[in-house]
């Protein structure tokens, strides 16, 4: 395995000034992202030259080593530029905690090789219907499936995908490397939001053989992983919870973006049927952009807050307990209602003409309601979970994240 210096590593800052000299090139790139329903090989070019999916590689193999302050920066940066390009980059860098499952002889060629944009995806384990099934044989198993929403697997060269390997227990679940090649892409991605993240349903033709060395069980996931933590070798600390909280920038750069889209047009539109002939002189205008910025400021602020609790938990060494997790998990689902909810607001206070599809504001609208949609963000669900902890109702098993397991 090479080993990498700490030198050798990139830069965060570095990174976001890249990004954000990226910014005016992605904002312009994002309706055509939307209409061919995938991230334009261009900006992926673009964006590995400026070190972003070095986000997406483990540590050992010269990947980022960032804080959560550090990735939740870098989301936010991208997400101004194009909300659906950061989605991307955060699914496939999330998914890159898989690596730990394998050993290095199996996935050093994986990220070692030269590639442009996300080597890996992965997709499935919290339900049966997202993910396949693995009947186990000699020297390895017959993997058959269709797993949808796989973000990450149009520039990627490796998927990681769920399987059930026992057809009565939904713990019997664990992730399955296999080359894209070997998969069949169905190219039927087609949302109201998120739409250019190109999140299609990759499955097998028939039953596919996977060898014993490429299946990862949950349990030689975190072994793994806390070996590799102790060399200084792993991932930081946190796992999915700090996957999840990170994700939130993605959402902060949308509100940020929708807000600089809503001023800039302030002062040139008019209100209809009203007094006024242009929205900045009409109160309720005021109103309406002194509410969404404190939605943004308050939602942002509860970022940092979550980001803060990270940092001690990386000074005591350990990982959160259950209670911090739900709360993690609560947190960023709030985050992501207040964003979306901010942006609506933006987009109901600027009339009929933003609807059109040229107007970026509506996508804005669209791709971040998508995002506060995904599982992990629902805040009703997140709302429910932290309630009944708090007034020590105990429900029953809950779906998780095969990330989540230890079987």
């Amino acid at each position: 395995m090479a080993m990498i210096t700490e030198t050798a590593l990139p830069q965060a800052e570095e990174i976001i000034a890249r990004i954000v000299e990226l910014q005016p090139w992605l904002r312009d790139q994002q309706m055509i992202a939307e209409q061919q329903r995938r991230i334009p090989e261009e900006t992926i070019e673009r964006l590995s030259e400026a070190g972003v999916f070095s986000l997406s590689k483990p540590k050992r193999y010269g990947g980022a080593d960032f804080t959560t302050r550090e990735m939740l920066d870098i989301y936010r940066a991208l997400g101004s530029g194009c909300g659906a390009t950061a989605w991307v980059v955060w699914a496939t860098a999330g998914g890159n905690m898989w690596s730990n499952a394998f050993a290095d002889e199996i996935v050093a060629p994986v990220y070692e090789s030269p590639w442009v944009g996300n080597r890996t995806f992965a997709v499935g384990g919290t339900s049966r219907h997202m993910s396949g099934t693995a009947t186990k044989v000699d020297g390895g198993w017959m993997v058959k499936g269709a797993w949808p929403f796989a973000t990450g697997s149009i520039h990627a060269s490796h998927g990681y995908l769920a399987v059930f390997y026992d057809e009565t227990d939904d713990s019997k679940v664990g992730m399955v490397l296999i080359p894209k090649d070997q998969l069949v892409a169905r190219n039927d991605w087609d949302a109201m939001g998120l739409t250019a993240t190109g999140s299609q349903t990759m499955a097998t033709d028939g039953e596919l053989f996977v060898p014993d060395e490429r299946f990862g069980f949950p349990a030689k996931l975190a072994t793994r992983t806390a070996e590799l933590i102790s060399q200084g070798l792993g991932p930081r600390r946190g796992g999915l919870p700090r996957s999840i909280v990170s994700s939130t920038g993605v959402a902060l750069g949308m509100a940020d973006q929708a807000m600089e889209v809503f001023l800039s047009s302030i002062g040139r539109r008019s209100v209809p049927y009203s007094p006024y002939a242009r929205q900045v002189d009409a109160p309720v205008a005021h109103h309406i952009v002194g509410r969404a910025a404190m939605q943004i400021r308050a939602a942002g602020r509860l970022a940092d807050a979550a980001v803060a609790e990270f940092d001690r938990l990386d000074v005591e060494n350990r990982d959160p307990n259950a209670d911090e997790i739900l709360q993690f998990h609560t947190d960023a689902a709030y985050i992501w209602n207040e964003c979306a909810t901010a942006i609506e607001t933006l987009l109901r206070a600027s009339g009929a003409s933003a609807i059109s599809k040229r107007m970026p504001l509506q996508l804005i609208a669209r791709n971040c309601r998508a995002g506060s949609l995904h599982a992990a963000n629902n805040v009703d669900t997140w709302m429910e979970n932290l309630g009944r902890s708090m007034v020590g109702v105990t429900a029953g098993p809950s779906s998780m994240s095969v990330l989540e397991r230890r079987s």
